[in-house]
């Protein structure tokens, strides 16, 4: 199953000339603090296309395919195969273009690279008014490194579906594209808090999920009564 969520927060490297998108890690599940590179698919100064696989990431869970969002080339790792990195720490930097690779990585080596600000979606415990329900949200990713809100054109997955990791969960429109958003854990879809049409901003709940079907109702029920999940963020989906 493909993650589609590192590639976001815009890099302040110390010359401060150069703003290049950090590739960020992922949170692969909701429990995940932190995560471990076990594999880069792309070399430095290749060019990476969204939805390429750019690396494989070993979480509490299961090792996952991350993608990228945005097109560009791999300018710098920061985190080589074997290292680990905390949910949103920078973990590589890309470049706009071809000519910006060697800028960028010089940037990089010379600075600490991304803040770590979060990208992605279906991670935040939400806090529901009860208090008795610890339910996973499925947050609005950051589909790309100028996306503040996001619209969801369509739920692939209706109230009270099952739900397998890899499986599209919503598409979502951002300032660039229309992109799949994937479900990172199984479980339920228990509650829809954005409808189709809606806007939500980026790291925001719009939808809870169930561990399992006896859950359904309860989670429902806390997330109809209270506002759902913070929005806080680092995540992803």
């Amino acid at each position: 199953a493909a993650a589609p969520a590192a590639d976001a927060a815009p890099a302040a490297p110390a010359g401060g000339s150069v703003d290049a998108p950090a590739v960020l890690m992922p949170a692969l599940s909701s429990t995940m603090k932190e995560g471990k590179i076990v594999q880069w698919a792309k070399s430095e100064g290749d060019k990476v296309s969204a939805g390429d696989v750019l690396m494989v990431v070993e979480s509490d869970k299961a090792d996952m395919d991350v993608e990228a969002f945005e097109d560009g080339f791999l300018a710098s790792i920061l985190v080589e195969e074997g290292g680990t990195a905390a949910v949103g720490s920078a973990v590589a930097l890309m470049a706009s273009t071809k000519d910006e690779i060697s800028s960028v990585a010089a940037a990089g080596a010379s600075s600490s690279g991304a803040p770590a600000a979060a990208p992605a979606a279906d991670a935040a415990p939400a806090a529901p008014a009860g208090g008795s329900v610890d339910a996973p949200a499925v947050l609005m990713p950051a589909l790309s490194s100028t996306m503040k809100e996001g619209k969801i054109v369509q739920w692939a997955k209706s109230e009270g579906d099952k739900v397998s990791a890899g499986d599209v969960l919503m598409v979502v429109e951002s300032d660039k594209a229309d992109m799949d958003v994937e479900a990172f854990e199984d479980g339920f879809l228990a509650s829809i808090l954005v409808e189709e049409g809606g806007t939500a901003a980026v790291g925001s709940a719009v939808a809870l999920m169930a561990s399992t079907k006896d859950e359904i109702s309860s989670v429902a029920a806390a997330g109809a009564s209270s506002s759902g999940a913070p929005a806080a963020a680092p995540a992803a989906d």
